[in-house]
């Protein structure tokens, strides 16, 4: 086999040739090639502007609903609620005036004032 010597011995060219300054000037032609693209611009405020109306419609509903509740609330005390938190000199006389049948017999119902137990407990004493 034959030796081979690279410094030595005549050196081969291989056809392909780089045109002088190629590196120099291949940004700009590749830049010049690339299609422009429009940028596209993204408003901030139109963002926040969504979010700041979903916060503004949250509040006025909460604040609707709250006050919504409070006027129910005040349309469903009776006269004798009313008349109990306003005056000061209350006799029993004027709580019966003031009570109708029905909330006569929601309140025997609520104390179970006729329960065995009780009336046989008014009994025993009555005897005694």
């Amino acid at each position: 086999m034959n030796k081979f010597d690279l410094h030595n011995d005549p050196k081969i060219e291989t056809g392909f040739k780089i045109p002088e300054n190629y590196f120099e000037r291949f940004e700009n032609r590749l830049m010049q090639q690339l299609p422009e693209k429009e940028v596209r611009v993204v408003s901030l405020w139109k963002k926040r502007t969504r979010w700041i109306s979903a916060v503004a419609a949250v509040f006025v509903l909460g604040f609707g609903l709250w006050l919504f509740n409070t006027n129910r609330n005040a349309e469903t005390e009776t006269g004798a609620e009313l008349y109990l938190a306003y005056q000061n000199d209350i006799t029993t006389e004027d709580i019966a005036a003031l009570l109708t049948d029905e909330d006569i017999a929601s309140l025997e119902n609520d104390l179970a004032l006729y329960s065995s137990e009780s009336e046989t407990y008014v009994n025993e004493y009555l005897e005694q």
